[in-house]
Order: structure tokens, then C-alpha cells, then sequence
């Protein structure tokens, strides 16, 4: 096992009708300077759920940001009972690996508060500790549960940025399944950022003021949301240089390493027809940059099912993101 993670609590739980293990873990990673805050994100839960099948083979699964691993569930749940272990695991800014418990408005407000101002160098420092998490919960899940097959990294909207740098830069794992995400991390800011206004709660000329103005707005933000909005105009200012690329981002850039990924490990994404974070064409033009991949496009999908416009016959996204799956990973089933 990775000699630098330390497991903090082990618990059995249960998956549906299945048995499985929940980890408290921790990896020290500097990712602020400021001991709390870097506490709460090296710390994260993973469930490991293994079938009984000897060097069974492993998918990790992350969610993105806000969400928790229960999205991932009933994808874990199918890939057991086709023979294959599934390792769920928070993301940062998601789960238990932030700072607050409340909406992710109240991490950004905490993250104000404590002066922190959200860089590049803080966007380094979370995609290198993820991408040494995913091979070190993959040790413990080989090492503990006895899967030790061939590995695939999948993940959602921000956990599939993260999965495919340890894929691409990394070598981790020998398949990249990615949904509602694309491994171009300039891509993926740009389409965030076009719809920050709308979801962030702030009022469009503030954020636009903001980007403009830099710090000289952040007054004007306190005056009107307090800490939760200076967070938000930070937040939004970070996702407009993501969105620029360039060379100060290319050591964290999954595409800047998708070169380096052999024919014989594919890349696959499912696209939402509707997602304006993550469009079809976005994700086709960043999978052609592996020597083999396969880009998918759900009917009707945004960036997941938003609020009453998931057509009557469709799966839930869990459910579609597990059908997905197990399509993609049937020839290592049981």
C-alpha cells in the first residue's frame, strides 16, 4: 500500500444488499497553508465494494464538485454484480473533503474568510493530491480486497478532469470512461464559466464587474452577499484564467499528456446533448487527442438531467451513467 496515506477509520456498510467497506483516509497534501483547511481537503471517505472473484478488476468512481458518493452507487452496485469492484471516493470541493458541510457557497465564503485566494498554484496542488489518491486507494483496494485486475478511472463532470490527468500524465489505470466531462481542462472552465452568472446567485454585471475589476469589485460583492459572494467572484476569476489555458496550466492539463496514452488504452465519453459545461463538440475535440477513443451523445442530457426535462422514458443519471458502464467494460465482467 502506499506508505503515506494513513487510513483513519474502517467500517463495514452496505451497498443495497451488498457488503462493503467504508475508509476515512487521509493524505497530507499543503494545498492552502492553512493547517485547517488543508486538513479538510486531504481527508476524504472511500467505499471499496469488491466482488467475490479472485484479481477481480477495479473502477474508481468521482463524482464532481458538490456532489457526494452516493450518486455513484447504483454504478457501483452493477459493477459488482457483473464481477467487477468499484472504489467510490470524494472529490474535493465534494463529500466530506471540504471545508464546510452546508452549500458550496459556504466553502467558497470560508475559503474568503481565511484570506485564501484561489490560484493556480491551489489548482496544481489539487489535481497532483487527487491524482496520487487514485493509485493510492488503488493499492489499498489490491492490497485489502484482492482486486487486482485491470483498472478503469471513471468520472463525472470535475472528477472526470482529475481522473484523466492521473490517466494521461500518470499511466494510472488502463481504461478512461469520463460523462458530462472531457480531459480539457481549459474546455471544461470555459463552459463552467459561461453559466457561473446563472448558477453562482450573483447578479450578472457583478461577476462581470468582478472579472473586470478584479479585487477593486470584492467591496461591492461584501456589501451585497458577504464572504459567500467575494468567495464567488474569486471562484469566477480562477475559472477565467483555467479558461485561457496556456503554460503556466499544461503540467496539470490532462490533454497535455494525451500524446503520451498508448492505442491500447482507450478514452470513452457520454455527452449530454444539452450540456453547456461539457457540449458534444467540446468533448469530441478533446477525445481525439487520444490515439483511441469513443465519444457518446445521451438525447435530451445537460449537464446531468436538469429539474423536469428528463424525458418520461429515461433512466435516471445514476442509472445511465451505470448502464454506460457496464457497456463499456462488459468484456471484463464475470
Amino acid at each position: 500500500m502506499t506508505p503515506d496515506i494513513q487510513i483513519l477509520d474502517t467500517r463495514p456498510v452496505r451497498l443495497g444488499r451488498h457488503p462493503a467497506t467504508r475508509y476515512r483516509l487521509r493524505r497530507d497534501v499543503p494545498y492552502t497553508g492553512d493547517a485547517e483547511l488543508d486538513l479538510s481537503f486531504s481527508t476524504f471517505d472511500a467505499v471499496v465494494l469488491a466482488p467475490d472473484r479472485a484479481g477481480a478488476p477495479v473502477v474508481t468512481l468521482m463524482n464532481g464538485i458538490t456532489r457526494d458518493m452516493t450518486r455513484s452507487v447504483p454504478a457501483a452496485i452493477a459493477l459488482s454484480e457483473a464481477g467487477i469492484g468499484a472504489v467510490l471516493l470524494d472529490t474535493p470541493l465534494g463529500g466530506i473533503r471540504r471545508p464546510t458541510r452546508g452549500h458550496p457557497g459556504e466553502d467558497l465564503a470560508e475559503l474568503a474568510r481565511r484570506g485564501l485566494q484561489p490560484d493556480l498554484a491551489f489548482v496544481g496542488r489539487v489535481f497532483d493530491g487527487v491524482a496520487a489518491d487514485l493509485p493510492a486507494v488503488l493499492a489499498l483496494a489490491a492490497d485489502v480486497h484482492g482486486l487486482t485486475g485491470p483498472r478503469a478511472l471513471f468520472g463525472v463532470s470535475f472528477g472526470c478532469v482529475l481522473s484523466s490527468l492521473a490517466f494521461a500524465r500518470d499511466g494510472v489505470g488502463e481504461r478512461l470512461l469520463g460523462v458530462i466531462g472531457h480531459p480539457d481542462l481549459g474546455g471544461m472552465s470555459r463552459g463552467l464559466m459561461d453559466g457561473f452568472a446563472r448558477f453562482s446567485g450573483l447578479p450578472p454585471t457583478l461577476v462581470a464587474t468582478g472579472l473586470r475589476l478584479g479585487p477593486v469589485a470584492e467591496s461591492a460583492a461584501r456589501r451585497y452577499g458577504g464572504d459567500a459572494a467575494v468567495g464567488g467572484l474569486r471562484f469566477a476569476r480562477l475559472l477565467q484564467r483555467l479558461s485561457r489555458g496556456g503554460p503556466a496550466l499544461d503540467a496539470v492539463d490532462p490533454l497535455s499528456f494525451a500524446g503520451r496514452v498508448s492505442p491500447d488504452r482507450p478514452a470513452r465519453f457520454l455527452a449530454g446533448e444539452r450540456d453547456p459545461v461539457a457540449p458534444p463538440e467540446a468533448v469530441g475535440q478533446a477525445a481525439a487527442r487520444f490515439a483511441t477513443h469513443a465519444v457518446e451523445v445521451a438525447p435530451g442530457l445537460g449537464h446531468g438531467w436538469y429539474p423536469a426535462a428528463r424525458p418520461a422514458s429515461a433512466r435516471p443519471f445514476p442509472d445511465l451513467c451505470a448502464d454506460w458502464l457496464l457497456r463499456h467494460l462488459a468484456d471484463w465482467a464475470a
